[in-house]
């Protein structure tokens, strides 16, 4: 996901020239505390936090989105069935089809039996790749992530608001990974994403893959796409499709998780360390 830490120190102030220590109220401590200098935004980053914020509303809200625990649903992944849940303060994460369970337990990414049927046979790339497409305009608002306005852009004769995404060098496994977003004008939802993908080779951040999110319903006061296809994408141009089609029903936000030991990294399964 991210954050920036602010210490707050004080300077204990020690007078020997009586027999009496003078303490400092409150307002005193307040004046000779330091002040932070203020965060200034580019016009480009202004614009796009703008843009960003017409964008979650649109889609029903941060403070609905924080006011849930969780997110489950089932998908059809080019017709492979999994169940996805994802614990949506922490990003725990469990996944479930008939040929293998992966799960992320806060520290180690998991795979029974193993990751050889998942994409990149791997459990970490794995786990929280169709819960950050999903959850994507909301995610943005997390730590570490860079907004700013990347201008109209044209696709297939359509004219989109459009924000370019970047991350922080701590932000997690992939912070070379590039995004952009097309908005539509006139409703504010997102309908395409464009990405690189650099989690196997760090030195590819080129933008190669677009992604339409369509057949959006309102789920708990939250607009949420149930289809996305993927597209070509060079140089700004949308190509042909990759028959590859996802499709989310039964999404579903919780106010709990009932069970949190599903979670927990099993007895018999391989292990995949962040970072590794």
């Amino acid at each position: 996901m991210r954050g920036i830490k602010i210490v707050f120190g004080c300077v204990l102030l020690v007078l020997a020239l009586a027999c009496k220590t003078e303490k400092k109220t409150d307002a005193s401590i307040s004046e000779e505390s330091p002040k932070s200098k203020p965060i200034v935004l580019s016009p480009e980053e202004k614009k796009g936090m703008d843009l960003l914020e017409n964008c979650l509303k649109a889609h029903g809200g941060m403070d609905i989105w924080k006011s849930f625990v969780g997110l489950e649903y089932n998908l059809n992944d080019n017709g492979k069935q999994v169940y996805q849940l994802t614990h949506l303060k922490d990003r725990r994460a469990y996944l479930k089809s008939k040929k293998y369970e992966v799960g992320f337990d806060g520290k180690v990414a998991w795979a029974v039996p193993d990751a050889s049927e998942v994409s990149g046979k791997s459990a970490a790339f794995y786990y929280n790749l169709d819960f950050y497409f999903i959850g994507v305009p909301f995610l943005l608002k997390d730590p570490g992530v860079n907004i700013s306005y990347a201008g109209k852009t044209n696709i297939n004769d359509r004219t989109f608001e459009s924000l370019k995404v970047t991350f922080g060098s701590e932000v997690g496994l992939t912070p070379e990974d590039v995004y952009y977003l097309y908005i539509d004008p006139k409703t504010y939802l997102m309908e395409i994403l464009t990405y690189s993908v650099s989690y196997f080779d760090k030195e590819n951040s080129v933008v190669s893959s677009a992604k339409v999110y369509s057949d959006y319903k309102k789920v708990q006061g939250l607009m949420m796409p149930h289809k996305m296809e993927n597209f070509e994408w060079k140089e700004g141009t949308m190509g042909k499709s990759k028959n590859h089609l996802r499709i989310f029903s039964d999404i579903q936000f919780l106010k709990e998780i009932s069970n949190e030991e599903v979670f927990e990294v099993p007895q018999d399964a391989v292990i995949e360390r962040l970072g590794d």
